[in-house]
């Protein structure tokens, strides 16, 4: 009996701290959303590729 309480008390630390984790991870990508950052980010990778600047392309991609 031990061992069963014992692994369903590892498998409920694992699952809460998942779940923790999707939460904390969600309000961020909310903030991040809200804040704008994306529609920045891609007006500036939208105006490098315009401006045919092949340095800020590259540097665009390999920072995304």
């Amino acid at each position: 009996m031990g061992n069963r309480l014992g692994q369903a008390m590892v498998e409920y630390v694992v699952v809460g701290t998942v779940l923790v984790v999707l939460v904390v991870a969600l309000g961020l990508l909310m903030r991040v959303l809200d804040a704008g950052l994306f529609v920045e980010h891609a007006a500036q990778s939208a105006s490098h590729t315009i401006a045919g600047n092949p340095v800020g392309s590259v540097g665009d991609v390999l920072l995304y």
